[in-house]
């Protein structure tokens, strides 16, 4: 005769360690790891800047990336002087996932060709379509296109193209492209 498995016995229900929970301080804490990236965690390089003064303009920025080893996440964007607006994506190579790193906008979406060995480049494009204050913009990488937030940049803002690496070694970069058109009025 075969045991029949219940999984409300007393028997069956193993506890957790609370040993494992415990601080310095002896108190119970569960800790919270955040799956999403933050700027902050990044070692960052500034490749070029450029100043928006057109009403309706196109900025394209456009690199190729390789990173040193398949869990290094790496970082393009296109920022303000404050770093706080603008488009900023983390690509993590081990998944292919791609984040928004400056407007909460979390996880965009996930490369299908990964993972990305180390030494593969990757060629990442943003592209920021301004109208008036208004910000629309997209992340190209791999060949795939990315929706990013939309946000809003007020007067004539500097923004400064970036790459970035969160551990290792560092990120080498080649074709680096940073360049400001006129956009054409949608209705």
């Amino acid at each position: 005769m075969t045991p029949v498995y219940s999984s409300y016995r007393p028997e069956n229900i193993i506890p957790f360690p609370l040993e494992l929970l415990k601080t310095a301080s002896g108190s119970t804490v569960m800790k919270t790891i955040d799956p999403v990236p933050h700027l902050e965690q990044f070692q960052l390089h500034a490749i070029d800047q450029t100043c928006l003064s057109m009403g309706q303009s196109q900025v394209t920025f456009s690199i190729e990336l390789e990173h040193d080893h398949i869990t290094q996440r790496v970082l393009v964007g296109l920022l303000d002087e404050e770093r706080k607006r603008g488009a900023c994506i983390a690509i993590y190579p081990a998944t292919g996932e791609v984040c928004d790193l400056t407007n909460d906008g979390g996880v965009i979406g996930y490369l299908s060709l990964s993972p990305m060995m180390p030494g593969q480049s990757i060629h990442c494009e943003l592209l920021i379509y301004k109208y008036g204050p208004n910000c629309v913009c997209t992340a190209r990488i791999g060949g795939e296109t990315f929706l990013y937030p939309a946000f809003v940049l007020n007067g004539s803002p500097r923004l400064t193209a970036l790459v970035g690496y969160d551990s290792g070694a560092g990120v080498q970069w080649e074709d680096e492209t940073l360049r400001v058109t006129e956009a054409q009025a949608v209705a």
